[in-house]
């Protein structure tokens, strides 16, 4: 457990991932955005997340090439999608996912569960027959990037935070959310108080504090295998 989990583990209301998957797809039936004020406090990630979260950010910090990937949910599971390599300064994500159940094999009551990723096997794993779903439930909920690490002249290391071309293209796309990956995860939520574009936003206006209270996006930060916090919880 991390300081900050023992600090504000009675204190701060935790979202898990399930939860907030179903809120992003409701909000988007509707066509709706999140209230600035129902905003979650904390939000907790599955291991599998964390695990193909690391493994990019691993990736780009060896080469120092951009990455991108889709978050899916799959029939009960978080999905990374293939990820798609830039250059050191941008890159775009994508990819597709299909669930498909088959009568197992071996196994008499258990079915075989196959999830691809654009046509390609990814996971495979063997479900009791009345555990199998009556419908299929595949959700895409958000895309993320990653950042590549700077290195300063005395030999210190920095990232990026979000850039302006991020925030506009999260406005121009009417999604809920978006992440970038550094050395920690970092998380914007769409609000209904936030603006539906930004023309003349550049680089050097986007700063944690313009994010939260003049663009009002909800901004979240996250340790790796930690729960992803509100910015303005860990400020105090």
């Amino acid at each position: 457990m991390g300081i900050l989990d023992f600090l504000f583990s009675s204190k701060i209301q935790t979202t898990t991932f399930l939860e907030m998957y179903r809120k992003v797809v409701e909000l988007r039936s509707s066509n709706l955005y999140p209230y600035t004020y129902n905003l979650p406090q904390a939000i907790q990630f599955p291991t599998d997340f964390w695990k193909d979260l690391i493994s990019i950010y691993r990736k780009t910090d060896k080469d120092g090439l951009e990455r991108a990937f889709s978050v899916f949910w799959a029939d009960g599971e978080v999905v990374l999608t293939e990820v798609n390599t830039g250059s050191n300064k941008m890159v775009r994500s994508g990819g597709s996912i299909q669930v498909k159940y088959s009568h197992h094999p071996t196994k008499k009551e258990y079915a075989r569960k196959e999830l691809y990723l654009d046509n390609k096997l990814l996971k495979r794993r063997d479900v009791y027959h009345r555990n199998v779903p009556k419908a299929l439930e595949v959700q895409y909920l958000f895309n993320i990037h990653t950042h590549p690490k700077h290195i300063r002249d005395d030999g210190s290391k920095y990232y990026n935070f979000f850039s302006a071309q991020d925030i506009k293209a999260l406005l121009s796309s009417k999604a809920i959310m978006t992440g970038v990956v550094t050395d920690k995860l970092w998380l914007l939520i769409r609000t209904d108080k936030t603006p539906s574009f930004v023309e003349d936003l550049v680089d050097s206006d986007v700063t944690p504090d313009y994010v939260e209270n003049t663009l009002k996006i909800g901004l979240y930060r996250a340790d790796f295998n930690k729960k992803a916090y509100r910015y303005s919880l860990l400020k105090k």
